[in-house]
């Protein structure tokens, strides 16, 4: 197997419809979040050195064109919202566009991965034909690797990683915690160093919330990230 170059999906949810987990935040701060961690995410990946191209798998014109602006391509698909299917379909669009590179899924919520984490990942991944970097919690997914479409199973969700080991897919041993943790909570995002998170969720959490309805606000301590807590 070879270590790159990698073509990297990503799946992307409508900013409105993501971090519905977040409780206590705003609709209107959720969707921002989503937006931040989005352009952290994609641009992380495009400054990453193995990283050849970033795809972002959605059908919403928010997304899109916040993905085009960080220099990602977007593959839409036809018909209903549906996780898996978006990205097979777009690791199918990168299949035949990119010829014979790697290809690679990341989650759009990794508030605090940063390109050297990604290239250390993908270069831990290149002798195996399917890997899988595994969560904080140690039951999701935050990075699959593969070694083209057909490899993709339809497991992503709640318990993913023990579908996709139970499906031989290498479990990598990947320390980075801005890799392993994903934000889909509040707590999720307190977790994480504020020097750490890209600078979209860093002004994000430095930026005071929008106006909502009452009793439904950002939490206090998000709205002034030097008082967001390190990891224990």
């Amino acid at each position: 197997m070879t270590s790159g170059p990698w073509v990297v999906v990503v799946p992307a949810k409508s900013f409105a419809a993501a971090k519905t987990r977040c409780v206590g935040l705003a609709a209107a701060d959720r969707a921002a979040l989503a937006r931040a961690m989005l352009t952290d995410v994609v641009g992380g990946l495009t400054r990453a050195r193995r990283v050849h191209a970033v795809v972002v798998a959605t059908t919403d014109p928010q997304v899109t064109g916040t993905a085009l602006a960080c220099g990602a391509v977007v593959a839409g698909r036809v018909g209903p919202p549906d996780l898996n299917e978006e990205v097979h379909a777009a690791l199918r669009l990168a299949g035949e566009a990119y010829g014979d590179a790697r290809l690679a899924v990341v989650m759009a919520d990794l508030a605090a991965a940063r390109p050297a984490e990604f290239d250390a990942a993908l270069a831990a991944a290149g002798p195996y034909p399917r890997a899988v970097v595994a969560d904080a919690d140690g039951t999701g997914t935050t990075l699959l690797a593969l070694t083209e479409a057909a490899d993709f199973r339809p497991y992503l969700g709640p318990g993913s990683r023990r579908r996709f080991l139970a499906d031989g897919y290498h479990d990598l041993p990947v320390l980075a915690p801005g890799l392993r943790r994903d934000v889909d909570t509040v707590a999720h995002l307190l977790d994480l160093r504020v020097g750490d998170l890209g600078a979209g969720t860093r002004a994000w959490a430095a930026t005071p919330p929008p106006a909502g309805p009452p009793g439904v606000t950002r939490p206090d301590r998000l709205a002034h990230p030097q008082r967001t807590r390190h990891p224990a």
